[in-house]
Parts: structure tokens; sequence; C-alpha cells
């Protein structure tokens, strides 16, 4: 026989003798991989498949897939990593599963050459059946009387009708009312001895729950005792099984819990009064453990953002009342559940119930709490600081228009220094030439054409006075809008034969009209306005380039304007603010211009409730396109 068959008999063998062991059994390697399991731990956790299946899986995900067995599944996953890391032995540990078994675990290492090469689990299964020699050996049993009298807490045998079978002295400390309550119910009992003690419901749930399904069952009462002090006991049922496998017993055993009562009542007390002091404050406090789940909620933040309460608790985790959208704030708190500090303050903005926006500042502590289950709790406490920033935007909002009119400012003196000094240079050197050409005696040919500079330049001051007369009508309101119902077409016609046939370079402008005409009350000063400070635009920025073009379309609910260039064309970056005062193109060099006359344009097209688009290529060319509703 080869190795392999000898390791694979030897391992039969030993499986066969684990198996015969009442106690459940696991064996994993040091890598966490489960080397043997036996049938008895398949049958205590619930688990459907045979051993052979477990066996070379790794227990780490079992431990996770089956916590859910038990009260406490954090806990038992936490406790099983700190034994593991620990390295010793640990025995007799109670553990609690959730259908309401317990279980006594033990844990050794294995350890070869002073090296971990595994882990041995063993889990013993608490069970009242085990007990059943105490039942065969009848409960007038001196010795066990002797036991079970001495014992501190109420211990009390039924048998399934309710009947008392055996009570220790605990519970009952008189002989004679001992002796008579045997094979009664407490309510015969009562009657006799004129108790007025009803039969507490729980009391009689967990009695029959305990009978029918055979398992463990607890609940608290509070009972008069024979010296007429109150006393809160915690009641245990342990169901008591016969040979033939059915319940006939049960067995009750009482403890004293009066003083942790007191002692939590006194908590109680405290925690009440913290609260109390909590919900006077005006700052929103929220606190929860690190799971998230929200335990409390102060008046201040309830009432600002309407959370009602269910049963006197709170529904949900953190996210039900701070927007996961908030993601400064879960970056600062997932930071501090992750240890890197404990104290972190910041700013968001939460809107209330009737979705006003609220500045708060919050800062998040972490603080630690000594329970079984090593939670700690996260209190989070939040400052409305609305006001505050109100007046700091306003502050914000104020610094930023000075320096917009810093700019403005600065803007205005170069553009108007610009506009003025060249042409006052023009006029006065032209005035000059012609005086020496006149004490000359020269033509009035010549003398004609310095003439005209002087005109053309008195003129380009004209414009440009009147733009700024317009912008300063514009922010004064003074501009009425005066629709009237004229033909567009012959409107546009009589502009172009006045100024454009030919423009000052001899280019004429195309006009192209779409659709049928269709008549519609406009502002006639608006719109030629509009129309002539775009076009002396489209011929200005296209010197030597083809003739610009005007396009006019009819559509069924407006009429749209396109002024067509081929000229210099306008930066990307520069389209968003040549709607601004004092703004032009980057790339416009010496091409004389003052940057408002855009503005008036935009102020006129929404007179008309109308939009304005613009589409450019650098060097190809511009489209002022102009859409006003009929």
């Amino acid at each position: 026989m080869n190795t392999t068959g000898i390791y694979q008999l030897e391992r039969q063998k030993l499986s066969g003798i684990l198996n015969s062991f009442s106690d459940a059994i696991l064996f994993e390697s040091s890598e966490r991989v489960v080397e043997f399991v036996n049938e008895k731990f398949c049958s205590v956790f619930k688990i459907k498949f045979a051993p052979d299946v477990i066996i070379g899986s790794n227990y780490e995900d079992g431990v996770i897939a089956s916590s859910f067995l038990f009260k406490n599944p954090s806990r038992f996953i936490y406790r099983i990593e700190e034994m593991i890391e620990s390295g010793n032995p640990c025995s007799g540990e109670e553990i609690f599963l959730r259908d309401g078994r317990s279980l006594i675990r033990d844990y050794s290492p294995v350890i070869v050459n002073n090296k971990i090469t595994g882990h041995l689990w063993v889990y013993k299964e608490i069970t009242i059946s085990t007990s059943t020699n105490l039942q065969n050996s009848g409960f007038n049993n001196a010795f066990f009387e002797q036991i079970v009298n001495n014992l501190p807490s109420p211990i009390v045998v039924f048998n399934s009708e309710k009947e008392y079978l055996f009570v220790n002295k605990a519970a009952i400390n008189d002989d004679e009312k001992r002796m008579f309550i045997m094979g009664k119910t407490e309510v015969q009992y009562n009657q006799h001895y004129n108790i007025p003690t009803p039969e507490s419901i729980v009391k009689s749930n967990c009695f029959s729950n305990t009978l029918i399904n055979g398992i463990l069952t607890q609940f608290e009462e509070s009972v008069i005792n024979e010296y007429g002090k109150f006393v809160h006991y915690k009641t245990f049922f342990f169901p008591i099984r016969s040979f033939n496998n059915s319940i006939d017993k049960i067995v009750s055993y009482s403890i004293d819990i009066t003083e942790q009562k007191a002692i939590l009542s006194g908590f109680q007390q405290l925690i009440t009064q913290y609260q109390n002091a909590l919900n006077r404050v005006k700052d929103l406090v929220i606190i929860a453990n690190d799971n998230l789940e929200v335990s409390f909620l102060n008046d201040a933040f309830k009432n600002l953002y309407s959370i009602e309460l269910i049963n006197d608790t709170f529904e949900g985790n953190m996210f039900a009342h701070i927007p996961i959208k908030e993601y400064s704030f879960y970056s600062h708190l997932f930071g501090l559940l992750a240890g890197k500090n404990n104290n972190i303050d910041g700013r968001l903005n939460l809107a209330e119930k009737n979705n006003k926006k609220n500045w708060l500042n919050y800062n998040i502590s972490k603080v630690a709490v000594n329970n079984e289950n090593k939670q700690s709790s996260i209190v989070a406490v939040f400052n409305d600081i609305t006001s505050e920033v109100a007046v700091e935007e306003n502050l914000l909002e104020v610094v930023k228009r000075e320096k917009e009119l810093n700019e403005l400012k600065s803007a205005f003196v170069n553009m108007v220094s610009h506009e003025m000094r060249t042409p006052l240079a023009i006029i006065s050197s032209c005035a000059e030439i012609i005086q020496m050409m006149l004490a000359n005696d020269k033509p009035k040919e010549e003398i004609d054409n310095y003439a005209n500079h002087i005109l053309s330049e008195v003129e380009r001051m004209t414009t440009f006075m009147n733009d700024i007369l317009m912008i300063s009508k514009i922010e004064a309101g003074k501009i009425e809008f005066n629709p009237e119902e004229v033909s567009l077409i012959e409107f546009v016609n009589s502009i172009v034969n006045s100024s454009y046939s030919p423009w000052k370079d001899n280019r004429h402008l195309e006009v192209e009209v779409k659709g049928r005409e269709r008549l519609f009350p406009f502002d006639a000063k608006m719109v030629r306005h509009i129309l002539q400070n775009l076009i002396d635009n489209a011929f200005k920025y296209s010197s030597q380039n083809k003739s610009p073009k005007l396009r006019l379309r009819y559509s069924k609910t407006y009429i749209t304007f396109s002024i067509v260039d081929f000229g210099i064309g306008i930066y990307k970056e520069d389209i968003a603010k040549l709607f601004t005062s004092f703004s032009r193109g980057s790339n416009v060099a010496n091409i004389p211009g003052t940057g408002i006359g855009l503005v008036v344009v935009k102020y006129f097209v929404n007179q008309h409730n109308g939009s304005v688009s613009i589409k450019s290529k650098v060097n190809n060319g511009t489209i002022f396109s102009i859409k006003i509703p009929y």
C-alpha cells in the first residue's frame, strides 16, 4: 500500500473515532483551511452538507456565514479572531444561539516545534436533557434537595400541567407552604393564601413555548417577597426530556436582578437628564453607533427636519438624516471610524423641512463605550451658521462687484482715452494741413480730402458718444419699447439701400430671404440699431474679404436674422464675454471699436423676448444669429 493509501486509511480511522464523540469538533490548519469536521459539528450548527464536503473549505468564510446563528454575530466573529491572534488555549466559554440553545466552546492551538500549525475547536451543547439522571433519581433525593435548597436562586420543577413538582427554599422559604404547593398550580396556591397575583401572560407564553418547542425561554417579572419588598427576577424555563424524547417536565430557575435594575434605572435617569440637557440646546445633535445606526436625535434636529418617532425609536441609519451626497461629511466620518483621528470639523449645506437650505458647521467625535460588542458611539453636533454665511457671501459679493467696477472703470478710461485721443489727433493734424494748404492756395480738391478725414473722425466720436448715452439710458430704464406691425423685408431693404449699397469700401451687403413673410410687431428703432451694429461689424472685421450676408428665415414661430461675414473670426474663450461692457475680441488689433455695441444689441433683443447666438472660427468668419418670436 502506498503512502497516500496509508494516510487515507489512518484518516478514516481517526474520523471514525472522532465521529463517535458527542462533542462538535473542527480542526483547521494555520492557513484557516478545514482539515477535519465531525458529524456532530454539522448537526449542532445545522449544516446540511456532509463533513467531507466542508473539508478543504476556508473556515474564516464559514465563520462569517454561520455567524447569523448566534445572538451576537459580530461578537462571535470578533472573539474567534481574538483567540487565534492570542494563540492561548481557552475553555468553558459560553455562547448563545438565536434559537435559545447555548454552547460551551473550547479552543486549543496545535503547536509543533514551537510553531502553531493548526487550531482545534470543540463545542459542547448544553441541554437540560443531559440532566435526566436527576429525574431518574427522583426529586425526594436528600442529596439533591440539600444541594438545590442551599442555592441562592429560586428553582422550581413543573410538570406539563404547570403543577409544582419541586420548589427549593429560595423560591418558598416556608416549609408548610412549600409542602402545600406540591402537585398544585400557581393559581391554586395564590387562591389558597389569598394572594392577588394574576398569572403573567408573558410567563404563560414562555412556559408554553418551552413545552411545545423544547427550547430555552426567559422573561422578567417583579414580585413582592415575603418581607413585602419588590424583587425583580429574570426567569429561565428549561425543558426536560424523558426516555422517549418527549418533554414532560420544565425546570425554572430565577436570578435576582433587583440590584441590576436599580443600577440600570439610575443609568436611565442619568441618560434622561443628559437627553433633556441636549434637547434644550439650539445646536443639532445626532448620536449613532459605529454601524451608523441612529440612537438619539435632539429636539432641535427633529423640529428642523420634521423627523417623527415610531414607537419611540428612530428608523434607519445616519444616511436617512444626512444625505449620502454630502461626500465631505461622510469622508470625515469614515476617516474617523477608521481611527485616523477622534475629532473632525467641517461645514455642509443641509435642506430643512421646507426645502430651505441651512449652512451648518459640524463637529464629529468618536466616543468609546464599554460594552461586550466593543462598539463606539459617534456624536455629531451641528451649529447653524446660515446668517454668518449670508453675511460672508454678501461681503464676497461686495468685494466681487467692487473688483468688477474697478476693472470696468479701467476699461472705460482706456477705451475713452483711445477712442477720443485718436480722432482728436487726426482732426488736429488735418486742420493744420488744411491751414497750410489754404495759405499756399492749394486747389479745393486736395483740401476736401482732409476735410472728409475730419468729418469721418467727428462721426466716429459722435457714434461713440451715442453708444455711451444709449448705455446710460438703458441702465436708467429710459428706453421705451414701442412695437408696431411693419413689413420686415421692406424695413431691411430700406436699411440696406441707405447704408450698404455700397459700404464705404464699395462692397455690397447680400440679402437672402427664406420662408413666407409674416407680419409681426417689433420696435423699429431697436431692430434698426441691432441690424446696423451687427452689419457694420461684419464689414469692419472682414476688410479685404468677400461681402457679408444678411439672411432672413421665417419659421412657424419665430423670425431668424443671420449676419454672416468672412473675416477675422472670434476666439472661443472671447465669445462668452462679448456682451459685457468694454469687452472685445483679443484679435481685433487696431480695428476701432468701443466694446459696448453688443451690450445694446443684447438688451434690445431681450426686449423682444429673443435670443442671440454666435458661431465663429478664427480667420474663417463669424455668424451672429438672432431669433425673435412672433
